[in-house]
């Protein structure tokens, strides 16, 4: 395969599939209607938050050398299979020098850059982008390991570790295709909102979304983003401890009242109850710079979040949601988000400042000519 694939580059041949592809950004910078391959030399890997770039040199027809740039998801993900197939990913799974083959949707500008669907390693192995039926595995990733339980007299049973089981594609994003009953402050605030995700999606490079700051996504919004998390209960305190960015909440289940005393929050106070096996948890104390959704919908200082948490017959875990704002929202509205529980152990996932979408958006601009 390799010796193939290294003909294939002399050759300086590549292939343009026409194909169908769910849109996952709005105005995406990628031509989700198009497929391109390529195949390259390695010449950078960056195995980095928030995602994993890919940089190949490739023969063109004429002959001359252009550098392909590719864009994956985070590492964590990859290296717990996330990217498509059952290889699970680390930081030497590509090398300087390698011969690989990548596919994906390219830049819209013309420029030299793929966002990947899948990857050929110099083997012949799918790395990204195959099946249980055709991919050839590595050995399983060392991050996994069974939930630990801790001691608690509380009536329910969350404790685990939960990820987003998401069957629509708006459930990545929003958590609903219909956007919620909101007040002409919130839609004029919803108008002007540069998102990624839905109709008024732009480039990253382009957008406001408070997140690509490196700031909190707030609650609800913390479910739309592909991390894991772990519930963790004690005597008079659940404990949600959310991968992303290592957001932790602390959830009182002692009969307290919310705090009077607090400025106002990213992910809000949250005093909770049981009623039988479900964990009732009440959030109030916003601050208004965060987004509802990953779509831009606004809300105030006068949000109140109510999550009622339980477990399935099946073993999910099930989260019924309901948010209140009178100044956003012309009525309360509710939505339910479910989370399959995972064998994985909550790692490292640290805001960047943007500097790698930044790098790859310079990427974009720079070949824009």
């Amino acid at each position: 395969m390799k010796n193939q694939l290294a003909k294939i580059v002399l050759a300086g041949m590549s292939t343009l599939i026409a194909a169908t592809a769910m849109a996952h950004h709005g105005s995406s910078p990628y031509d989700d209607n198009v497929t391109k391959t390529v195949v390259g030399v390695v010449t950078d890997f960056r195995f980095t938050n928030p995602h994993v770039l890919i940089y190949v040199d490739v023969v063109r027809d004429d002959g001359e050398i252009e550098n392909w740039s590719g864009e994956l998801t985070s590492p964590n993900r990859l290296a717990r299979a996330g990217g498509g197939g059952n290889v699970n990913w680390s930081r030497d799974i590509l090398r300087s020098g390698d011969v690989i083959e990548l596919s994906g949707n390219p830049a819209r500008n013309g420029a030299p850059s793929l966002r990947l669907h899948r990857v050929i390693d110099s083997n012949g192995v799918i790395l990204v982008g195959g099946n249980s039926g055709s991919v050839s595995t590595v050995p399983a990733a060392r991050l996994a390991s069974e939930p630990v339980a801790t001691s608690s007299d509380e009536p329910g049973d969350l404790v685990g570790v939960w990820m987003r089981a998401n069957t629509q594609p708006y459930e990545g994003y929003a958590f609903s295709e219909e956007l919620p009953p909101m007040t002409d402050w919130a839609m004029e605030r919803y108008q002007a909102a540069k998102p990624t995700y839905g109709e008024n999606g732009v480039t990253v490079s382009e957008t406001n979304d408070p997140v690509y700051q490196c700031l909190p996504p707030g609650t609800p919004r913390i479910y739309f983003h592909p991390r894991p998390f772990e519930i963790i209960q004690t005597s008079g305190r659940v404990l949600i401890s959310y991968e992303y960015q290592q957001l932790l909440r602390a959830v009182y289940t002692d009969g307290r009242q919310h705090r009077d005393d607090l400025a106002p929050s990213w992910m809000g106070d949250s005093i909770g109850r049981w009623e039988g096996d479900t964990l009732v948890v009440e959030s109030v104390n916003f601050n208004d710079n965060t987004w509802i959704d990953r779509r831009g919908v606004p809300h105030s200082d006068q949000l109140r979040v109510e999550e009622r948490f339980s477990r399935s017959d099946s073993g999910q875990l099930i989260v019924d949601i309901m948010v209140d704002d009178p100044v956003a929202f012309t009525r309360s509205w509710t939505a339910r988000k479910v989370f399959d529980p995972v064998s994985w152990t909550i790692e490292e996932f640290v805001c960047l400042d943007n500097l790698s979408f930044q790098e790859f958006e310079q990427i974009l601009l720079e070949h824009d000519n």
